[in-house]
């Protein structure tokens, strides 16, 4: 549970009026995003530079969040206010110095999961902290297995960092570096990208003093305190016009390869007056695969979704936090306990903003989406050797057909609620030693509803010849899919008696196989996945028959699916 901070007794500044206050409140948004410009410009990864699975972000001196990149992926914005808390409880503002960095990815005290490196950086003003900068980036890897949701525990997945100090007065711990370097598969890019972590909080840092400077501010407290206010009294305002009552919603997760056990995850979201609390207790235990979650990831994916859906306007900050609660018992799916493997989280995580949307269909109906096709994440991660014996670790993602909405069908090739980019096929191909065969959107995917649902895909890729022969030339694989089968407990689901998305399944070489796992592919292997299409929203026969022509005249519904689905002859 989010809970205020009590502010420590600064020399305050002067009176801001609400204009300033307003200007300032942007400016220190514009900060944070010229920061991630930064980032990505400097990085060396795609994961990067293309995918944009990062967060840059100004905290006050007390460690509460005030501003965060718009390109940003959302499920970081829940869980960075606890990572700058815990990291001030472990180094104290008092035993920072000028030029001290910050680092660590212990999944419990961090964002989850060990491939994600946050590095933070103390901001001094007239020699007092006023501030500090925090940059999270998603890395290629941390050593350990790699991307596999076989994992039985974290001491398989890699290189986990303490809460150290990187830098100390400026002067490098080199022995972060060197267990990095000796730990992670392409080190050159993985250092090339905390490097890049470094250059965004400089930014920030560069950009906060300059603000200061010109607006004449000894410190940010009041500034912080009114737009933390403000934020948090929005989100109140909208929560107490919805009606007071627990709405409960419980789904079992289609079955997790390496797994066997079942999942259920079970809600409860009781709204009372101008709070909310997603109660989760009751959800299955810890798993013996690499899809558990630490509760700060669960915190995380489950307040963007109210935040999203009740005061999207408003930007986030800490106010943002403080009405929603997320309580869950420990030593679950949902809050696990060291040492869980948690690599593969996000095949929960990410289904926590459609669990929620079950849980109030009824409640806010004209906000709610149908499902994502595309979620989980659907990734594809491949390691091997160039031509030239270089090895490379590269990633790529597939998204699926984004749910239909109240408003529109829902677009092909959008996700959320990760809100990541494609990495265009041309990078993949420069990445790796595989070449796209097939990448093209499959008609009468979306699910069938007054608005359709976004289309899926079809991915088709080949493995190419590298440095080694072909008995040893293999490329080190694994394609992670959603696992939500039209057939499974719980599809792609449609909203207000809309249709589910449609499509699903892994094959190598044309023999199905079962997503999610660790193999070798030898060069001529062809790998063809079907990404899902989004949820229908509202009844198909209610959709208009100009609407169903031109989506047949467009291919994405073919002439069958007009007469099964919306009941429309196409002649």
């Amino acid at each position: 549970m989010h809970t205020r901070v009590k502010a420590q007794p600064v020399p305050a500044g002067p009176r801001l009026d609400p204009i300033t206050i307003q200007l300032l409140w942007s400016r220190l948004i514009s900060v944070v995003d010229e920061a991630a410009s930064g980032l990505m410009r400097t990085a060396y990864t795609p994961s990067v530079k293309e995918y944009h699975d990062f967060c840059c972000a100004i905290f006050d001196r007390e460690a509460r969040l005030l501003s965060h990149c718009t390109v940003t992926t959302p499920g970081l914005l829940g869980v960075i206010p606890d990572i700058m808390a815990n990291f001030a409880r472990v180094h104290p503002p008092q035993t920072l110095k000028p030029g001290d960095v910050l680092i660590t990815n212990d999944p419990w005290l961090a964002s989850g999961h060990l491939i994600d490196v946050t590095v933070a950086a103390p901001i001094f003003h007239r020699g007092a902290l006023v501030a500090y900068a925090l940059c999270i980036v998603h890395h290629l890897d941390m050593g350990g297995r790699m991307a596999t949701l076989e994992s039985k525990d974290v001491y398989e997945e890699g290189l986990k960092i303490p809460m150290l100090k990187l830098y100390r007065e400026g002067e490098l711990n080199e022995t972060v570096y060197e267990f990095i370097r000796a730990n992670t598969r392409v080190p050159e890019k993985i250092l090339g990208d905390l490097r890049a972590q470094l250059i965004a909080n400089h930014v920030c840092t560069r950009g906060l003093l300059r603000l200061m400077q010109e607006y004449r501010l000894t410190d940010l407290r009041e500034l912080a305190d009114e737009i933390i206010n403000r934020t948090e009294a929005s989100l109140r305002r909208k929560i107490a016009q919805l009606p007071s009552g627990t709405y409960p919603y419980a789904v079992r997760l289609p079955p997790i390869p390496g797994c066997k056990e079942r999942v259920d995850i079970k809600l409860a979201v009781l709204i009372e007056e101008d709070r909310i609390t997603l109660d989760y207790r009751g959800s299955s235990g810890e798993v013996g695969a690499a899809i558990n979650c630490c509760l700060n990831a669960t915190k995380s994916y489950s307040a963007y979704p109210i935040k999203a859906v009740l005061d999207p306007e408003v930007p986030n900050n800490h106010g943002a936090l403080l009405p929603i609660a997320v309580v869950a018992d420990e030593g679950t799916v949902v809050h696990c306990r060291p040492p869980a493997a948690t690599w593969g989280r996000t095949m929960i995580s990410h289904l926590y903003p459609e669990i929620i949307f079950g849980a109030l269909e009824k409640v806010i109906p004209e906000f709610v989406l149908g499902a994502q096709g595309c979620c989980p994440a659907n990734e594809v991660y491949l390691h091997g050797h160039h031509k030239d014996g270089r090895p490379f670790m590269a990633i790529a993602n597939h998204m699926g057909g984004f749910g239909g909405s109240a408003r529109q069908d829902g677009p092909a090739g959008l996700c959320f609620p990760f809100n990541t980019r494609d990495i265009p096929i041309e990078v993949t191909e420069s990445e790796a030693t595989m070449r796209y065969v097939q990448k093209e959107l499959v008609p009468d995917s979306g699910g069938p509803g007054r608005n359709r649902g976004g289309l899926g895909q079809v991915v088709e890729f080949e493995i190419l010849s590298g440095e080694r022969g072909p008995a040893e030339g293999y490329v080190a694989s694994s394609v992670r899919l959603s696992g939500r089968a039209e057939d499974s407990d719980f599809p792609v689901l449609g909203r207000l008696g809309g249709g589910n998305g449609r499509g699903y399944g892994l094959a190598v070489n044309g023999k199905e196989v079962e997503h999610g796992i660790y193999r070798r592919l030898y060069p001529g292997d062809r790998v063809r996945f079907q990404v899902s299409g989004g949820g229908g929203y509202g009844d198909p026969k209610a959709r208009e028959r100009e609407r169903v022509e031109r989506d047949v005249a467009e291919g994405y519904v073919s002439a069958e699916g007009a007469r099964r689905d919306y009941a429309v002859a196409i002649t």
